[in-house]
């Protein structure tokens, strides 16, 4: 028994040994749309936050982040109508250093309903409509990307697959957010 609790502290030591925190400021921005939505298409919007890596070992390293995330689609059609969805994201990603710098990412994003509005304006008449009741509070989702690292720096893209539905149940809509999200931000060693 003794031998066995030995041999996990002396794993355990290993891998603190080799991990390394960092922490990455990053601002970016989304091309967010929503799915099984006829006449809408893709929104812009700021994606801004941090995230927290904790490098296992060379190859692997695990992340955490929290995000503001503009999403939404716009209405393709006259006038200027847009869904506009505000999270806040909590993206748990594995990281995969697969070459110097270079880095695939999968994980899961939950996501926390800040803010849900329909707009919509035409000639002099505009209108904003609150929907938050209307919305899911928690949206799910699959990030999916890769980064590259050049001196601190660091540029990710990742397509967020929504795996929930945006609006709820009572209402007859599958529609889930579909964002692509590209950023930049700088790696601090802590």
């Amino acid at each position: 028994m003794k031998k066995l609790f030995l041999l996990a502290a002396v794993a355990l030591a290993s891998l603190t040994a080799n991990a390394q925190f960092t922490l990455q400021p990053k601002v970016g921005m989304n091309v967010a749309d929503v799915t099984d939505a006829d006449g809408l298409k893709s929104k812009i919007g700021l994606v801004a936050g941090v995230e927290a890596d904790y490098l296992i070992t060379p190859m692997f390293s695990l992340s955490a982040g929290v995000n503001y995330s503009q999403q939404g689609a716009k209405y393709d059609g006259d006038g200027d109508a847009k869904l506009k969805l505000e999270y806040i994201n909590v993206p748990i990603m594995a990281n995969f250093h697969v070459y110097q710098g270079l880095s695939l990412k999968a994980g899961l994003q939950p996501g926390f309903l800040v803010s849900a509005k329909g707009t919509g304006s035409e000639g002099d008449y505009s209108a904003s409509v609150d929907i938050k009741d209307e919305c899911q509070s928690v949206d799910l989702s699959l990030p999916l990307g890769l980064s590259y690292e050049f001196s601190g720096f660091v540029i990710d893209a990742r397509y967020n697959l929504g795996l929930t539905k945006i609006f709820k149940s009572e209402y007859d809509i599958d529609s889930k957010n579909s964002v692509f999200q590209i950023t930049v931000g700088y790696k601090f060693a802590l």
